[in-house]
């Protein structure tokens, strides 16, 4: 009896270990096929962005395939965390990734604004004093100022840098507050007041939450002030003689973009700055500073129409694809690895050379396109969001 029931313990272990040989080689043959498939869709490249959208289409939570909402006046839109908020004259609407409504928020905005990043958005009254933070889920926070509010934006983990006018000696500040923590009523972690030091026009969050940027305009220029958030003594500064920046926003911890009419430009925290792409002898007519270590700009020869050259520079000031185009241009949108541009006849997906990479031709109706983290595209129009989704080929 010893004997068989050896065997039958022999026998068993066997086939315990075939049946593991077996699903190894199934988890195995799935892993590459997953890999084999990215690849191909991404001409031999290995990317997150060609995970996540193959992905997305085998399973996880429902995704929509369009965002309807009432229409309003001067609509402003964001992706927020997978799903839509628009912003207009009357308040706030917000949609979470499977396209259901989570809510409405209803208070008077004279020029609405909207800005978000990553889970959280700040929709304000540009000029105004009425500001809302928010994610999917509902209002996170509420703010009345008492200047007007000038600009606001929020880092990934939800720093808020609000700027607002002020009175007597001072042309402006800039509040930071933590997440959690959006009360106007209270003191800010962190409040700067500009002198002689210019007008602020915007501010930035580093993404690791230590660093701050003020975008100011002088007398001779832009000036970019970089502070430690724990004191309010500058720590760097960098002055664009002659030269005009409109927008910033830290590509890493140590590093800022700032794009102005003539230049794009990298900025360190330490007042390091290199010039990445200098068009003094065009029309910068539109850009898209959110792709994965890419910028996108719309060139033009003449102050009026979107027709011109499209270009795309890296960080280190490596153009990596430029683009004649006798087409007008309406809206680009960079994210991650890609680029849309809306056409006024069509949408094209291109990748950071601008090799093209989809196109959509029906695309009526639509005044806006944006693009997404998980490598899909919205068009949108006075009225509903539709996602474009596409296969890299």
């Amino acid at each position: 009896m010893a004997a068989v029931d050896e065997i039958k313990r022999k026998n068993g272990a066997r086939k315990r270990r075939r049946a593991v040989r077996i699903i190894s080689s199934v988890v195995v043959l799935a892993v590459v096929s997953l890999v084999a498939a990215v690849l191909v869709t991404n001409n031999g490249n290995l990317s997150l962005d060609g995970f996540k959208r193959l992905l997305g289409k085998t399973g996880g939570a429902k995704t929509a395939d369009t965002f309807s909402y009432e229409s309003g006046f001067n609509n402003v839109f964001a992706d927020v965390d997978g799903g839509f908020a628009v912003a207009s004259t009357v308040g706030i609407q917000v949609f979470d990734a499977g396209g259901n409504k989570t809510f409405t928020e209803i208070y008077e905005m004279a020029n609405p604004a909207l800005s978000a990043a990553g889970k959280t958005g700040v929709a304000y009254d540009l000029g105004g004093t009425a500001l809302k933070v928010f994610d999917t889920a509902g209002i996170l926070g509420s703010m009345t100022t008492n200047g007007k509010i000038i600009s606001a934006s929020l880092n990934a983990g939800g720093w808020l840098a609000l700027c607002t006018q002020e009175t007597g000696g001072y042309k402006a500040s800039v509040s930071v507050y933590k997440p959690g923590a959006y009360d106007y009523t209270k003191q800010p972690p962190f409040k700067w007041s500009s002198g002689k030091g210019g007008y602020i026009l915007s501010a930035a969050v580093s993404p690791d939450n230590k660093s701050l940027a003020v975008l100011t305009l002088t007398s001779s220029g832009s000036r970019i002030v970089f502070f430690s958030l724990d004191s309010t003594e500058e720590k760097a500064s960098c002055a664009l003689d002659g030269k005009l920046a409109m927008d910033l926003r830290f590509t890493d911890d140590s590093h800022v973009l700032a794009v102005g009419p003539e230049a794009l430009v990298q900025i360190g925290t330490d007042g390091k700055n290199q010039v990445l792409a200098d068009y003094t002898d065009k029309y910068l007519a539109d850009y898209s500073m959110n792709g994965s270590d890419f910028t996108a700009l719309v060139l033009s020869d003449y102050m009026v129409g979107g027709q011109g050259r499209l270009v795309t520079v890296d960080k280190n000031g490596k153009t990596l694809g430029t683009l004649e185009t006798a087409r007008k241009i309406t809206s680009v949108s960079a994210q991650g690895n890609y680029l849309a541009v809306l056409y006024d006849d069509g949408l094209v997906i291109y990748d950071r050379n601008l090799k093209e990479s989809a196109r959509d031709d029906d695309t009526a109706g639509t005044v806006k396109t944006m693009m997404r983290s998980d490598g899909s595209a919205l068009l949108i129009t006075s009225h509903s969001a539709s996602v474009f989704s596409f296969k890299a080929g």
